[in-house]
């Protein structure tokens, strides 16, 4: 059975942009547990790995999409949230190629508004008396992202994948925003021109778009100062964050690592 599916995904992977992502879910699940690691990962050629990344990927974003759009239709965002929300989608969608896996961490509020309607995993955030936010965790083989949607703050992480790291992010049934920010890692902000200066930040880390993505405009410098400007106020509200954080933690043993 192996060797059969072997020479189907071989064969899959020559065909010219085979929709299978959308219409095929199941198999690509299957592919995906029984190849993605382990030694049968490297029986396949490396476009047939190349494919099933797309693949795999493509199911992640379709699921970090869907939850974009639930959240911008079911609650009641203020206009600059929504607009935040809309560029976040947008922005991944030139890295929907690259997850791996994806988990979803949904405040009460929002579990509440959308049930049961997104594939990948979800579970509730803990209420740590943070800011509501959703969090996705993103899985780029790696390094592990970690995108709070709302809230002050509201900033993404980048965390070396490692044991403690995959347990903590992807094992533990329990998270919180605060647990999160203890762990550190490197994080950036959503200020004006993000875009920019995140993948730059992604790119470093070795975390690359889609092919044939488009590399933004170089800014004026007039705008790198206006963002210079917000970018002051981000990183005192960040260490403010940090500092609860870690007072959190530090009070609840039981939950800090």
């Amino acid at each position: 059975m192996i060797s059969i599916l072997y020479r189907c995904t071989e064969l899959i992977q020559k065909l010219n942009r085979i929709p299978i992502a959308s219409n095929h879910s199941v198999l690509i699940d299957w592919l995906k547990h029984n190849y993605r690691n382990g030694e049968n990962w490297y029986k396949l050629s490396d476009p047939a790995r190349q494919r099933l990344r797309e693949w795999i990927g493509g199911i992640n974003y379709g699921d970090f999409q869907k939850l974009v759009n639930l959240i911008l239709n079911r609650l009641d965002l203020q206009d600059f949230e929504s607009n935040r929300l809309c560029r976040r989608r947008d922005f991944w969608a030139d890295y929907s190629n690259r997850f791996e896996r994806l988990r979803i961490l949904l405040p009460k509020t929002s579990q509440i508004a959308i049930g049961y309607q997104i594939q990948s995993d979800v579970d509730l955030l803990e209420d740590d008396g943070s800011d509501c936010t959703e969090v996705c965790i993103f899985d780029f083989g790696e390094w592990f992202v970690v995108e709070f949607f709302r809230g002050r703050g509201s900033e993404t992480r980048l965390f070396p994948k490692n044991c403690t790291n995959q347990q903590i992010l992807f094992g533990e049934s329990t998270l919180s925003v605060k647990r999160i920010r203890c762990l550190g890692g490197d994080k950036h902000d959503h200020e004006f021109l993000w875009q920019v200066f995140s993948r730059i930040w992604l790119a470093n880390n070795g975390i690359l778009p889609n092919p044939d993505i488009q590399c933004s405009r170089n800014p004026t410098a007039d705008q790198l100062q206006q963002r210079e400007n917000r970018l002051e106020r981000w990183k005192r509200e960040i260490e403010r964050l940090e500092r609860e954080a870690r007072a959190y933690c530090n009070s609840s043993p039981l939950r800090s690592h």
